[in-house]
């Protein structure tokens, strides 16, 4: 029996030797000698190698079958295996992975031909590797391969077409050719995989496909297809025949049609009856209405993702049957509803068996989280993004298995449950954007003590809710695995021991705005690999630590604005990795260092630096924020070469001489204010990118400057406060045809305001105040199109360039902004900060205007705020000046207007501020609607310095109107109308003197009616005789 044993466990050990032999590609003999000249003539065509893969493919190791990556047949020798996929991602990582992350680790070159030779290969993988050559293309060649059963060439930065020699490998039984999006990999033909009809998984992820046709039945054609992915393939039709689809994709398993634009109802569909699907992913299909009721005959479904669709409505009651369902994605949908409702909607046999459910941004309502005592086997439960309330359930805890946790962006109250401390698998925690708050004492935290006993939780997001109280050490005492902490926007105490040392290594960690002042926090010194870090507004004071910048000199997002931080800008801030550097609101002095080649936002505004503007040197730099400190001298040349630079501001600094001329010397030897188109067009190849350009508050000199004929995208120029000089050239509207803001307040600019300014037609503020322009205001003002449109018109879509140019498209800071701006309205001089590009503003006052103010105005009915006071305008205020209905400021004093103030003005609802005065206008002041209510102490001293004006609430009284007929033109209708007075009162005078008579004649000559006539006055007069000796008897006898 012991020898049995002995025997079969030496064959057991025989038979696994071979196997390994097999899989590790070591067989007993050498390899084919023409295939390892093959593969050496394929190494010779690598020319990149950075792990040394190859180091084993030598010309002198004659046994191939030996070499890394190589396979061969144990009975032939034949090579049956290439298997050179990158080794970095780890394979199940790569979905989302961009080419660029790889490089390091990737074999570079080309696919040689040589390949041919391997004519028993059966797999191939060279995927997540560089073999583009000179033609870049995927090497149709390949398709000779016929004895290949799998070939992956995923992810390796192919361009062009799909080669159709693919089809000639009929033995395949997987094809991987998924790409990155970044590429052009395409085929408008895939009518060559019915030529692989052994084929059990496709992915062409990432190709477009999007000019086939029919690409549904082209699939149908493949029987034993188990998987097929075709995500992000442009396909734009899912919603085909029924007839001939279902009767061959009956083993299918795994359908991956994520990211195609099929913008379509979602319940007409082919796939919802492949009964034998277990994995179905339709994220960001753009699919519509409501979930079939078809849903629920795929009883096998483990997996259904909609994730990102517009899809409408509760999930159908037809699931009942869907048991072996473990992962439920229905995030960025409205789904509607209360979060019971969907729970219910979930079959009871798989609730206990769900290990994953994503409901984020779904519309979902709800005031408990008790259903969480249902889904015990949960990994995965995101809510972030809904409108549940109600406190977070202590039964949390029950989720053992959870490792990724988000209720974040919620209105969620009350205080973290300790029972989180439960979750021993939990690796991410987002409690953020809720309101969760916690009364603290000795023994009770708002954020639970119980959080440091998380070991495995690296990534811990409260931040933006109501915490406060105390963080102390014992929170971290078990977080050795903490990447990211978020405790930002909380009134939180981080108090530990100036000598404490922290478990963990952080990458990103936000706090601003708890306190971790005043001190410098020692412990961040210890935090080398962090590469994000806030701690804006934490009341820190005093000197930056030098062992600052040397710690983070890796880092790539550094905020510590709005502290009363002091000290110089680091000398190695050139060799640092920083990417956004926010600094503002400090009480930083010195010059300013050479910035770093990685800089693409820099914020240090706000401080007391001086010096010159940095000489700058960062290619990358994309805004640049210095306003608000004493920086001298002007901007240097090198921002000719910034060709990323959109918005730069050095406003309120101590700046002077000319700007750049970038090259264009010579266009200063013509006339300045001159409209030469082809100058104009002669500079586009000097081009800059900036958006926002603000210099306001300096001493600038010169004229308008020529730098900015290289600005055509430029949307917000401020020049307000400088010393330039001469007149306004008339190319602006044609070399910055999308500027929203032109303020150049405050300077000296002269000479006429040239017509082709009106030709900007998306400004929205144009202020040229405190000049010395004069002349006419062009008469062409209804081609400022912006202001023709009410700030709620449908027809406004502009972006606040701020928001553009700042915050949206750069990520940056909210303060990074010099989003405020003086403005004289309402008869004062006014900041504004907020929505400051929908003020809707003219200013023209303070010049030398002269002639009357152009009827067209009267046209821009989106104005809030006009001012052409202080000028020499004349003859009457518009007629129409009633249609500016949004106007809310209205400033035209100190003018030679004259004529009557028109009645329109009463129509202007919303105006809160009027000034007339100092003019010639005379007659009636208008009352009525809103000027009786006007915002004002002195009502009359709107109209002071118009002496021919009467009315309240001056006190000259207007006259009667006259009784004389009016002359001129008048006098005929007077007379028509004095004529027919007339003959009414003579026609009145003849019909009284008449009746009187008859009356009078009749008593006179007729006794009857004498007597009668008389008889009547006698009864009266008795009647009333009697009557009033009764009421005196009454009264004076009660006296009595």
């Amino acid at each position: 029996m012991a020898a049995s044993s002995l025997l079969f466990l030496a064959i057991l050990a025989a038979s696994t030797t071979a196997t390994f032999s097999v899989v590790d590609g070591r067989s007993n003999g050498s390899c084919i000698p023409a295939e390892r000249a093959a593969l050496l003539s394929f190494k010779a065509d690598i020319t990149v190698d950075p792990a040394n893969r190859l180091a084993s493919w030598q010309q002198g190791h004659h046994d191939c079958c030996l070499w890394s990556g190589i396979t061969c047949s144990r009975r032939t020798g034949h090579v049956i295996k290439l298997d050179l996929r990158n080794d970095y991602p780890a394979p199940g990582e790569d979905y989302f992975l961009d080419p660029g992350d790889t490089e390091n680790h990737s074999l570079r070159g080309q696919v040689s031909s040589s390949l041919l030779a391997l004519r028993r290969l059966k797999h191939l993988d060279l995927s997540w590797n560089i073999f583009l050559g000179d033609a870049k293309a995927m090497p149709g060649f390949l398709g000779s391969l016929r004895s290949l059963r799998y070939l992956n060439l995923s992810n390796m930065g192919f361009r062009g077409r799909v080669p159709p020699q693919l089809g000639n490998l009929s033995k395949l039984v997987q094809l991987d050719i998924h790409a990155n999006y970044d590429t052009d990999l395409h085929t408008n033909d895939i009518s060559w995989l019915a030529s692989l009809g052994l084929l059990e998984h496709l992915n062409m992820g990432g190709i477009n496909l999007s000019g086939v046709i029919d690409w549904v039945h082209k699939v149908n054609a493949l029987p034993n297809l188990v998987v097929l992915a075709m995500f992000s393939c442009g396909l734009i039709k899912s919603n085909v025949s029924w007839s001939l689809v279902h009767q061959n994709l009956t083993v299918l398993e795994e359908l991956d049609l994520s990211y195609n634009p099929f913008q379509g109802p979602s319940a007409s569909n082919w796939f919802w009856d492949i009964t034998s699907l277990k994995r179905l992913h339709l994220r960001g299909c753009e699919l519509s209405g409501t979930f079939p009721d078809e849903l629920g005959n795929l009883t096998l479904l483990e997996t259904f993702d909609v994730q990102g669709n517009n899809i409408q409505g509760m999930i159908p009651a037809t699931l009942k049957n869907m048991c072996n369902l473990r992962s439920l994605g229905l995030s960025f949908n409205n789904i509607g509803g209360g979060i019971t409702e969907v729970i219910d909607r979930i079959p009871n046999c798989s609730r206990k068996n769900l290990q994953e459910l994503a409901l984020m941004d779904a519309n979902i309502t709800g005031t408990t989280l008790q259903f969480v005592t249902n889904l015990t086997s949960l990994y995965v439960l995101n809510v972030h993004g809904n409108q549940l309330s109600g406190s977070v359930p202590v039964e949390i805890g029950t989720l053992a298995n959870l490792t990724y946790l988000n209720l974040g962006n919620n209105t969620l109250s009350g205080s973290v449950p300790a029972e989180i401390g439960t979750l021993t698998s939990l690796t991410h925690l987002y409690l953020g954007r809720n309101n969760l708050s916690g009364l603290i004492s000795e023994d009770h935290f708002a954020v639970p003590a119980e959080i440091g006993t998380l070991t495995s939780l690296t990534h811990l997001y409260l931040g933006r809710n109501n915490l406060s109280g105390l963080i102390s050490e014992d929170h971290f005492a078990g977080l050795m695995n903490l990447e990211s902490l978020d405790l930002s926007s909380n009134n939180l105490d981080v108090i530990v021991d100036s000598h404490w040392m922290p478990p963990f290594n952080l990458e990103s960690a936000w706090f601003s705005s708890c306190h971790l002042g005043p001190q410098f926090p020692k412990w961040l010194r210890w935090q080398k690999s962090t590469k994000i870090l806030h701690i804006s507004n934490t009341g820190l004071v005093g000197k930056i630590p030098y062992w600052f910048w040397t710690t983070f000199s890796d880092a790539t997002y550094l905020d510590i604005s709005l502290n009363h931080l002091s000290g110089n800008l680091p000398l190695n801030l050139e060799f640092m990795s920083v990417i956004k550097l926010l600094m503002q609101s400090n009480l930083l002095t010195g010059l300013i260092p050479k910035l770093s080649r990685t800089t693409e936002i820099l914020d240090i505004s706000r401080n007391s630096l001086n010096g010159f503007v940095p000489n700058f040197q960062a290619p990358q730099l994309r805004a640049a924020a210095l306003f608000s400190n004493s920086i001298t001298g002007t901007i240097p040349k090198t921002i000719c070469r910034m060709q990323k630079l959109r918005v730069l501001d050095l406003s309120n600094n101590l700046l002077s001489k000319e700007l750049p001329d970038c090259g264009i010397k010579e266009l200063k030897q013509g006339n300045p204010s001159s409209n030469n188109s082809s100058k104009v067009r002669s500079l586009r190849y000097f081009s800059l990118r900036i958006t926002s350009f603000l210099l306001s508050n300096n001493s600038f000199s010169s004229g308008f400057p020529l730098f900015l004929r290289q600005c055509p995208r430029l949307v917000f120029l401020d020049l307000t406060q400088n010393k330039f000089t001469g007149e306004l050239p008339g190319w602006i509207s044609e070399a910055m045809p999308g500027l929203v803001m032109l303020r150049l307040r405050s300077n000296k600019f002269s000479g006429h305001i040239p017509v082709e300014i009106m030709g900007l037609q998306d400004v929205r503020i144009l202020d040229l105040s405190n000049n010395n322009f004069s002349g006419a205001i062009p008469k062409c003002l209804e081609k400022l199109k912006a202001l023709t449109h009410t700030s709620t018109s449908n027809n406004m879509s502009f972006d606040n360039p701020f928001e553009e140019g700042y915050r949206s498209s750069m990520s940056m800071s909210s303060s990074l902004s010099n989003d405020s701006f003086l403005v004289v309205i309402k008869g004062q001089l006014l900041e504004y900060r907020e929505n400051t590009l929908y003020l809707m503003s003219i200013d023209l006052s303070c010049n030398s205007l002269i002639g009357e103010i152009p009827e067209d105005l009267t046209s821009l009915v989106g104005l809030i705020n006009l001012n052409l006071s202080s000028n020499l305008l004349s003859g009457n205020i518009p007629y129409k000046i009633g249609n500016l209905r949004s106007l809310e400021s209205l400033d035209l004093s100190k003018n030679k207007l004259a004529g009557e103030i028109p009645e329109g003005l009463s129509d202007l609802t919303y105006l809160s501020c009027l000034n007339l005065s100092y003019n010639n206008l005379s007659g009636r002041i208008p009352s009525g609607h809103q000027l009786d209510i006007l915002e004002t102490n002195d009502p009359a001293s709107m109209y002071i310095g118009n002496p021919g004006l009467c009315g309240l609430p001056v006190s000259r009284q207007c006259p009667r109107p006259p009784r004389d007929p009016p002359s001129n033109g008048d006098s005929a209708r007077w007379f028509e109308y004095g004529s027919s007075q007339m003959d009414f009162l003579i026609g009145l005078i003849v019909g009284f003197v008449v009746g009187a008579w008859m009356v009078f004649c009749g008593l006179l000559f007729m006794k009857r009616w004498r007597y009668t006539y008389f008889g009547v006055f006698d009864k009266l007069y008795d009647r009333l005789y009697v009557i009033s000796v009764v009421t005196r008897q009454k009264r004076f006898g009660n006296t009595g």
